[in-house]
């Protein structure tokens, strides 16, 4: 009998079946803020234009004569970031209006919708956040720490209550990629500084428990292998039972030695950990014991 996978996995779109050309499928090209939207630019001759692949109707994308160095689609809406140099707009695509404009001090190198109505920004010195609502300009959060000077940002997250911040950055260094987090405190204003290539918070219910605890999850692959961390952050509730801290084996493919974590996700309603690495395999993780569930390769594409 064949071992059933608890996991289904389902091709939903080739892009160059819409007519994306293959070699503006990438990191610095295609972005992806949700399940909702594709974001894709390309050159043809010397005209620039933005797609938008809409999943809900993904054989007619939108095609907007656009010049941009970075364009990133809200989450929910069909509203579009655009950068230009050091210029920010936000551009509500239905009305065809822009709703607001920046121009930052330097340059910002990695940025991202935060939730449905705020943009991350990481420059190579600080972070901030700016929200679509009013006419405010992006406000200041924290400084980067030291640790990742030289990184390539790759990601920026925020637990549910914005009192968490995380910043992610990947090297490389003596011949492996090596993976740098900035883990910041709202509330005390204090950064941590640590190994991982991947992470995720999640709120989480505990048996017993009567509120949700705040869990940081984050995988990293060092020289002695590759390990998964699940900590509660911050001081829990004062009804709550403190979650124990999980530090597990991730296991990699001896055919795979320069494998390494590049995203996580978490299903509080689930209660798993997915764990996503570069050459395509899936670590799937109970979140409460840190025990592994399964392991399977979906893509033989590397994955960005």
């Amino acid at each position: 009998m064949t071992e059933q996978l608890p996991v289904k996995f389902q091709e939903h779109l080739q892009l160059q079946n819409v007519g994306i050309n293959v070699t503006n499928i990438g990191f610095s090209s295609l972005t992806m803020e949700s399940d909702k939207f594709i974001c894709v630019r390309e050159k043809v001759n010397d005209t620039a234009f933005v797609i938008i692949i809409d999943m809900a109707d993904p054989t007619n994308p939108i095609k907007l004569p656009i010049t941009a160095d970075s364009a990133i689609m809200n989450p929910t809406s069909k509203v579009i970031a655009l950068k230009a140099g050091k210029t920010l707009q936000i551009f509500n695509i239905k009305l065809s209006s822009r709703m607001k404009t920046y121009t930052m001090e330097e340059d910002s190198i990695f940025w991202k919708w935060v939730s449905v109505n705020t943009i991350g920004i990481v420059t190579e010195t600080s972070v901030y956040h700016w929200t679509m609502e009013g006419d405010s300009q992006p406000d200041k959060m924290f400084d980067r720490h030291q640790s990742l000077l030289g990184c390539q940002i790759i990601n920026y997250r925020t637990d549910e209550s914005w009192h968490w911040l995380l910043v992610n950055g990947i090297k490389a260094q003596e011949g492996r990629v090596v993976g740098r987090m900035q883990l910041y405190s709202v509330e005390h204003k204090v950064s941590q500084p640590i190994e991982g290539h991947a992470a995720a918070f999640t709120q989480f219910k505990l048996e017993g428990n009567t509120k949700t605890s705040t869990l940081f999850s984050f995988a990293v692959r060092g020289p002695q292998g590759g390990k998964l961390h699940i900590i509660e952050v911050g001081t829990p509730p004062p009804e709550n039972q403190a979650f124990q801290k999980k530090v597990v084996d991730v296991q990699f493919p001896a055919e795979s030695p320069n494998d390494f974590p590049v995203a996580m996700q978490t299903s509080a309603k689930h209660g798993v950990i997915f764990l996503v690495t570069k050459y395509g395999y899936v670590h799937m993780f109970d979140i409460e014991s840190g025990t592994l569930i399964c392991m399977n390769r979906i893509s033989a594409e590397t994955m960005f």
